[in-house]
């Protein structure tokens, strides 16, 4: 463990420690003063006089706030108090003083419930001093935590893994590093003129060639630009860069936590945009240094390594400044040759002149229009979402994160995480393939990925196709300069020789992105010119290509061709299709189409969740959890695993799976616990029954309600995950067929041509010129489209009528926006005594609980109220809150690769 990390240790243990010593003597006094209070009560015959005692006592405890609860009003009274009125029940005894009515009975009822007070008093500050003792249990935990030695990732059989460049945690890195080494220490010379030849090929028609000058000359002026400014580091430019940083996986924890304080310091901030600004001053002769670059395996948060280079805080901030001012203006040029009719081809067949000016004249104005159609919807993600997806479209949003990253979106942006594009992606595939399926029957799908993307990349390759699209040569030095780092490989505590880098580009730099969009913008633009406008999907190195067949068959091709003149390689064990027909589609790769734990079932085309993998997984979560050593460890493995890895790797419910996925989802949530708790009878069958036993054996505390396992830290939980939950707000909510929205257009459409059918044939053409021909207002007819009049009054057939709907049909689009949207809370209904709970202070306001925790109390509201007196389980000021938000904020980093 760092110095800084035991420090911040000893000092969470001495806040905890101080706040559970205080706990400790509350409790104790609390139960003296309960003890007397009894005693002295139990001696009483007075009816009346016992509850008084009783009423006095409890009046005189003080709340959070330290006002007793006898001086306040009703509706302000913690739930200490339960549904009990203090202030109604000393009147009512006023009254029974003079009024023979007040039964007696009535007198003993309010005594029962003072007593109840007191016994739901106790268990708070009992559950408080749990809390604080499986608190302690955590810290001892978390300062004797030691990070598992590397061990080298293998497949099924125990064969080498497929991504050399992550190994798992158990043994030595050795085999890492000497791939790591043979790739980057070692050139791969591409053929550069068959790169150009291709490239020329690709951009070979007038309409491509102008293209390619206007990008070229853009790009000059990005360089001109880019060298000729002075100054360019100031406290905005240092907060976007620094935000950049902190997202990504470049630097280390420790330099990610004096980042985050340069940003609260305007005096370093000045510091460094000078110095920066000085560096920025004398590009040309900027270099890595002679030293070298230590680099060394990094341990990410799914249990893998990658090879990290370990650079200076200032260098990082300097080339992230400078790749993303490459990367905001390279992208827009770029987009605008995608939006470009005349260069980027559109995969569906143009309407011919004739064939608009007959829709507008049979069904009117703007029938003819794309702007509402689902061609334009797709062309829009397309170019917005996916396009160059790794590169930010503005130097503030910094870029989207890091290598793996599953982060969630921050509260104060729009930019959506990597984890949110790859699941939007994902129902974008799901939806059109129901859509292209109920129009045309076959379709096919493919899905591939670069082998070791960055670290194979050839440096020749980079330069060909920067110098192509236009680089200045000054620029191409520069960035010469930053492939060729001098790197310093450590092992363990020894460090390598000085050797430059003369393969691949560094991870999660901003730079490397750059140039890695750049070189793969060959394939995308391959696809789309070679497969008669078809798309290329693509989130860095992911590859995912689908529609008709033939197309995918063709588009795939390209890519083998691109990737293959570019000097990279398909990864084979990644790749995967599902087509109808091996003749029409002989090309396609074998194996799986896969996300996460789904897989695509090429028999039925539903989105299936695999078993196997789910089990094996599950085992490994198994082994991991059984490791932990206190009972917020293992709660925080679980919420990491369950709640959120298992939870993202199954897919959103939306409409495009149908309810029958959440189901699958919920079944096999409930076969997890089988198989994690069910073997061993005597922990039950549930996380809740084996937390139980948990706390049980280790702090003789039996008879632990739901609700404190699950409810939030606010209200006195352990804040554990129920996976269940959150699917079974949605289910009801989620069509039962994916195929509904399809058949209910097909009907809509058959419906409205039957209804322009009947108007033209009522009323005819919208309008006649001076010829007598119907015609529209704001169209001009050629002779070309004169026809004799008995044609004129026939109606357009129904297939001439759908001919276009892709890109006329608003229809077709509503019916796509459906499958892909995702389903809103069904929420649960708050009952009036739970509703009345909420209001009572410390208890959260309504708004202000999510879905799941409303659920939740509502599911353990009985026992709550019956128990505690309300929905919180212990008194908020008793808890170490701020040392729980800090051990909260470390994440949980995989133990095996998953």
């Amino acid at each position: 463990m760092s110095s800084s990390a035991g420090i911040l240790s000893q000092t969470l243990q001495s806040i905890t420690n101080t706040k559970i010593s205080e706990l400790r003597k509350q409790r104790e006094s609390f139960a003296n003063f309960k003890g007397d209070l009894l005693a002295s009560v139990d001696t009483t015959t007075d009816q009346v006089v016992r509850v008084r005692k009783l009423l006095s006592a409890i009046g005189g405890c003080t709340t959070e706030s330290g006002k007793k609860l006898e001086d306040l009003q009703d509706h302000d009274v913690s739930s200490s108090t339960g549904n009990l009125s203090l202030k109604n029940i000393r009147r009512f005894l006023d009254q029974s003083e003079y009024d023979p009515s007040i039964p007696r009975p009535l007198l003993k009822e309010w005594e029962h419930g003072l007593r109840r007070v007191l016994d739901q008093m106790t268990r708070k500050l009992d559950y408080a001093d749990l809390y604080a003792r499986l608190l302690t249990e955590w810290l001892a935990d978390t300062s004797a935590a030691t990070t598992p030695p590397p061990q080298a990732s293998t497949g099924e059989n125990g064969e080498p893994s497929d991504e050399p460049f992550e190994l798992v945690a158990q043994t030595k890195l050795q085999q890492l590093q000497e791939m790591f080494e043979s790739y980057v220490f070692t050139p791969l010379d591409t053929d550069t003129a068959a790169i150009t030849h291709y490239l020329d090929g690709l951009f070979d028609g007038e309409d491509a060639a102008k293209a390619l000058q206007a990008l070229r000359k853009e790009v000059r002026d990005i360089g001109s630009y880019l060298t000729t400014f002075s100054n360019p580091f100031d406290h905005g430019v240092l907060e976007w860069c620094i935000n950049g940083l902190l997202k990504n996986d470049l630097l280390t924890e420790h330099k990610k936590t004096l980042l985050a304080d340069f940003l609260q310091n305007k005096v370093v901030l000045a510091e460094i945009a000078d110095v920066l600004n000085m560096r920025y001053a004398s590009l040309d002769s900027w270099t890595w240094g002679d030293e070298g670059i230590s680099v060394e395996p990094r341990k990410q948060l799914n249990g893998k390594y990658r090879v990290m280079m370990d650079e200076d805080i200032l260098q990082a901030i300097f080339l992230h400044y400078i790749g993303l001012s490459w990367s905001v203006q390279v992208k827009a040029a770029l987009r605008r040759m995608v939006q470009n009719k005349k260069v980027w081809k559109r995969p569906e067949p143009p309407m011919t002149r004739d064939e608009k000016h007959r829709r507008e004249y049979f069904l009117g104005s703007g029938s003819a229009d794309s702007t509402h159609s689902l061609a334009s919807k797709k062309r829009d993600a397309y170019e917005n979402e996916y396009f160059l997806a790794q590169l930010p479209d503005t130097v503030e949003a910094g870029g989207r994160g890091g290598y793996d990253d599953d982060e969630d979106r921050g509260p104060h942006t729009s930019l959506k995480t990597p984890f949110e594009i790859r699941q939007q992606l994902l129902l974008q595939i799901a939806s059109e393939l129901l859509v292209h399926r109920a129009q045309h029957g076959a379709v096919a799908v493919v899905q591939s990925d670069i082998q070791w993307f960055y670290t194979s990349l050839s440096h020749s390759t980079i330069f060909t196709v920067m110098r192509y699209f236009g680089m200045p040569e000054n620029w191409m030095t520069f960035f010469k300069k930053y492939l060729e780092t001098p790197l310093k490989m450590v092992y363990e505590s020894d460090e390598s020789e000085v050797r430059h880098r003369k393969r691949g580009v560094p991870i999660a730099h901003a730079i490397s992105n750059f140039m890695a969009e750049i070189v793969l913008f060959v394939l995308d633009f391959a696809v789309n010119q070679e497969a008669q406008g078809a798309l290329l999907y693509r989130l860095t190195d992911d590859l995912w290509i689908w529609g008709d067949p033939r197309t995918t068959n063709d588009a795939w091709k390209s890519v083998q061709r691109s990737v293959n003149i570019l000097g990279l390689t398909i990864n084979k064990k990644k790749s995967g299709s599902v087509y109808p027909n091996r003749e029409v589609s002989p090309d396609l790769p074998n194996g799986d189409v896969k996300w996460g734990f789904l897989k695509l079932d090429p028999d039925s085309g539903r989105w299936l969740i695999d078993q196997n993998d789910v089990d094996r997984h599950t085992q490994r979560l198994k082994r991991q959890l059984n490791s932990s050593k206190s009972v917020f460890s293992f709660i925080q493995i679980w919420n990491s695993c369950v709640g959120r890895f298992f939870k993202r790797t199954f897919g959103q419910p939306a409409n495009c799976f149908g309810q029958e996925h959440v189901d699958m989802i919920l079944d096999t949530h409930k076969r997890i616990q089988e198989q994690l708790f069910g073997e061993d009878s005597t922990t039950g069958k549930s996380v809740t029954d084996h937390l139980r036993k948990l706390i049980g054996d280790r702090f003789d505390v039996h008879d632990i309600p739901d609700a404190f396992l699950y409810l939030p830290e606010e209200l006195g939980g352990l804040s554990l995950c129920n996976p269940f939950v959150s699917y079974l707000l949605v289910r009801d909510k989620v069509i039962k067929s994916p195929e509904k929205p399809m058949q209910d257009f097909f009907e809509l459409e058959k419906d409205m041509y039957k209804k322009a059918e009947e108007w033209f044939h009522t009323y005819g053409g919208y309008m006649k010129n001076s010829q007598g021909y119907m015609v529209l207002s704001s169209s001009e007819r050629d002779s070309s489209f004169a026809t004799g009049r008995a044609e004129e009054e026939k109606f357009m057939s129904f297939t001439e009528y759908t001919q276009h709907r892709t890109t006329t049909s608003s229809g077709l689009k509503d019916a796509y926006e459906q499958l892909c949207s995702t389903p809103r809370n069904d929420n649960i209904n708050v009952t009036r005594d739970v509703a009345d709970a909420f209001f009572k202070p410390p208890i959260m306001q309504v708004d202000s609980c999510d879905a799941e925790q409303t659920w939740l109390l509502q599911l353990s509201s009985p026992e709550l109220l019956q128990r505690f007196g309300g929905l919180s389980i212990v008194d908020k000021g008793l808890l170490p809150l701020g040392v729980m938000t800090m051990l909260r904020s470390k994440k949980v980093t995989w133990q095996e690769v998953l």
